[in-house]
């Protein structure tokens, strides 16, 4: 079996870099990412993330990009799901860590290492490594594991494309089945039906406002009306890889400015489009949106953020008002733009979309109409 989209030479290159002789991945993007075993928490059976505080699953990345992978020995499906021949079946999280104790001293022996974890793995194991290993180097390598998953395979893209073509599927059916007096739990249910009526295992997440009510906390009953100015977010996940895309949308009549406001940001996005390529500074296409967005509206500031699309949803921050990513946009890296900004009652309203990076600049995955939609 081979890779979705882990590279041993790419592996091997940052860890040299990055002067790590081994790193430990203990965390569910990162052990799917490393070894294909179906650890997240939307798979056709998420049994193993399930379980993961009785039988843990970590994976072992060596310098030269060897892996070992320890798993639940119950699950018996692990040359059919993963490209990894190092393989050791775990019955307790004891008996886990010492086998990645020992080997890692087979693989370095007595030399003193330098072990990346993860900021995210369990303090149990993290300790446990440390104990074991007091004269080793450990450092935090959450910028190691992002390193290699901000490039996309074909595989990977195959896949996000897909996660985008059910998450637009799924807004398409909400809007088309919105009507006065409907509830949030009726519109969300319709998304729910069509992500898995299209072959999606589930959803990362579901996010719906109706007029004012909050978008992040859907799902108590809220009743569409005419004139409420709308917002549906859909992360599909179509086999481990996470798309998001939102969309406005309204009964009868549209409010007074949104539809000024949703051109305006709509032009704020396409100049990131335009200034996004391989080899350009995060930093600087933030800072010159800001600027354009002057020429078109001076008493205001949109929030503009690009992150990273993947296995997680935000896999990186390139950009937004929290955060800067210094590294530079690269070729094959899939990517969400969004802009907004505050609009009266009705909390924020912007233009989300997914974006792939190619060797001369940027490419839009998602195919759907960016003006609000009126029913």
């Amino acid at each position: 079996m081979e890779p979705i989209g882990y590279d041993k030479k790419r592996a091997s290159q940052i860890l040299e870099q990055s002067g790590i002789d081994i790193l430990v991945a203990s965390t569910d993007a990162n052990v799917f990412y490393t070894t294909g075993l179906p650890v997240v928490h939307v798979a056709e059976n998420p049994i193993l993330w399930v379980l993961k505080n009785q039988f843990p699953y970590i994976s072992l990345v060596r310098r030269d990009g060897e892996l070992s992978l320890f798993y639940w020995m119950t699950y018996g499906s692990i040359d059919r799901v993963s490209w990894v021949k190092d393989t050791t079946g775990i019955v307790s999280p004891q008996q886990a860590l010492q086998g990645v104790a020992e080997k890692m001293t087979e693989w370095h022996g007595g030399k003193k290492k330098t072990i990346g974890l993860e900021g995210l793995m369990p303090r149990y194991q993290s300790e446990f490594l440390r104990s074991k290993f007091p004269e080793a180097n450990f450092v935090e390598a959450d910028d190691v594991f992002l390193q290699m998953r901000l490039v996309k395979s074909k595989e990977e893209l195959r896949r996000i494309k897909r996660s985008i073509e059910v998450a637009e599927s799924a807004i398409r059916a909400v809007i088309e089945d919105a009507h006065e007096r409907v509830t949030d739990n009726e519109l969300l249910e319709v998304a729910r039906q069509k992500i898995i009526e299209l072959g999606a295992p589930g959803w990362d997440h579901l996010t719906l406002g109706i007029g004012p009510s909050d978008p992040e906390a859907p799902g108590i009953g809220t009743r569409m009306t005419r004139g409420d100015l709308s917002r549906i977010d859909i992360g599909a996940v179509w086999q481990g890889y996470v798309s998001d895309l939102s969309r406005e949308f309204v009964l009868g009549e549209i409010p007074d400015g949104a539809k000024e406001t949703m051109d305006r940001l709509i032009k704020v996005q396409d100049f990131c489009v335009r200034n996004i390529r391989p080899g350009v500074n995060p930093g600087e296409v933030l800072k010159g949106a800001l600027e354009y967005h002057k020429t078109l509206k001076k008493v205001l500031r949109p929030f503009i953020t690009c992150h990273s699309i993947g296995l997680e949803c935000e896999e990186l921050h390139m950009f937004s008002p929290m955060r800067t990513a210094t590294i530079p946009f690269q070729a094959n890296m899939t990517i969400d733009i969004e802009v907004w900004q505050p609009f009266g009652q009705y909390g924020l309203i912007g233009i989300e979309d997914a974006y792939l990076i190619t060797s001369s600049g940027c490419e839009r995955l998602s195919t759907l109409d960016r003006q609000i939609a009126v029913r």
